[in-house]
């Protein structure tokens, strides 16, 4: 029997962010144009925050849906777009992304854009047979429950493991840096809760004749969260 249910995968939360070079400010107009060419490609939101440096779209139905707009820094502006547990496929997700990147192309046009990062998130969470942090604990890293006396007798209701791999180009890919946290989810113990976040440091241009390309970022993501990550949870690597 398998103590990580491989089916049990549920998808609660998937996004896409890009950093973009240059300015940006909430102009009302602009924001309004914006929702109206969202409107164009389908997208419908329900409720909008705008704040000095920021602005969000936020729908419920038929499934989550956030888009942010806002200027973290001097002549820096990030576009996310983000879903907490999604009610449809990663698909209409990636969709709906590139509905979002179409709708910032058409409203704040540019001879091109600067991307200087791109960075896609993907949180997992699969059943296990048992609380989920035993079994990362004592079977996965093969350690001892008795250590935990050495902690002053606390009970210890769960934790986990923290990766952080540096910008790395494999068989000649693009340069990425992968971060990934897998713990014991402590609303549900028998959970075990898995991130998986790329990042794409290498600055880019994207001509207005081009796409962003969300889906690409969302995919690779995904396959080595479902891939290396789960493999590396069970130690199912393959053999040389």
């Amino acid at each position: 029997m398998e103590r990580i249910n491989r089916q049990s995968k549920t998808t609660v939360h998937l996004s896409v962010q890009y950093l973009l070079a240059g300015q940006w400010a909430p102009e009302r107009a602009r924001t309004v144009e914006f929702e109206k060419a969202l409107l164009e490609n389908g997208l419908d939101f329900a409720q909008t925050q705008t704040r000095d440096n920021s602005f969000t779209l936020i729908r419920t139905q038929p499934s989550h849906l956030q888009v942010k707009l806002d200027s973290p820094g001097p002549q820096v502006v990030s576009l996310l777009v983000l879903t907490s547990n999604p009610q449809y496929e990663r698909e209409m997700f990636s969709r709906d992304a590139e509905a979002v990147t179409h709708a910032f192309s058409k409203t704040w046009p540019a001879d091109h854009y600067q991307v200087l990062t791109v960075t896609s998130k993907i949180h997992h969470l699969y059943s296990a047979q048992t609380h989920a942090f035993q079994y990362l604990w004592e079977e996965r890293l093969g350690q001892s429950p008795e250590d935990f006396r050495l902690l002053g007798q606390r009970p210890v209701a769960g934790g986990g493991l923290r990766l952080i791999m540096p910008p790395h180009a494999v068989e000649g890919g693009e340069p990425t840096s992968i971060e990934v946290r897998v713990e014991s989810f402590l609303r549900e113990p028998q959970k075990v809760f898995i991130e998986t976040a790329f990042t794409w440091p290498r600055p880019r241009v994207i001509r207005p004749d081009q796409d962003f390309e969300p889906q690409r970022y969302i995919d690779i993501t995904e396959q080595f969260a479902a891939e290396e990550v789960w493999n590396f949870l069970t130690r199912q690597a393959e053999k040389p």
